[in-house]
């Protein structure tokens, strides 16, 4: 009985272990790993994260009019973040978005005005 406790005792200790790891691995990171665990991850929540749009760097990698965009987003707070998400098409050059993230996924956006965002954020992409 005792060996069965160690045993699971040990096992839930590296468990855990590797998803703490996991975790701070993925912070801020937009590969498709990240936006796996992010998707899944149930400490994680969702919030919306606000984008303005940069063309220069959209990269249509399929040939079939999806453009992948990796920009720098910013939260509630005004904390900036990395977020990778592909468009239906090439959106509208300096117009913003609200992003429904968790984590590093993207489930879906939206376009946003100024006045719609959070001063923070307003602040921050509004120059």
């Amino acid at each position: 009985m005792k060996s069965l406790l160690k045993f699971l005792f040990i096992a839930a200790l590296i468990i855990g272990g590797s998803y703490v790891g996991a975790c701070v691995y993925t912070k801020d990171k937009t590969d498709q790993f990240s936006q796996a665990l992010g998707q899944y991850n149930f400490l994680v929540k969702r919030e919306p994260l606000y984008v303005k749009i940069d063309n220069t760097n959209a990269k249509d990698e399929d040939g079939y009019g999806n453009y992948e965009y990796n920009l720098t987003s910013y939260d509630k707070e005004g904390n900036a973040h990395k977020s990778s998400f592909t468009g239906m098409g090439k959106l509208k050059q300096d117009h913003y978005l609200e992003l429904d993230t968790k984590g590093a996924y993207v489930y879906t956006y939206k376009e946003t005005f100024p006045n719609k965002m959070p001063e923070k954020v307003a602040e921050k992409l509004v120059k």
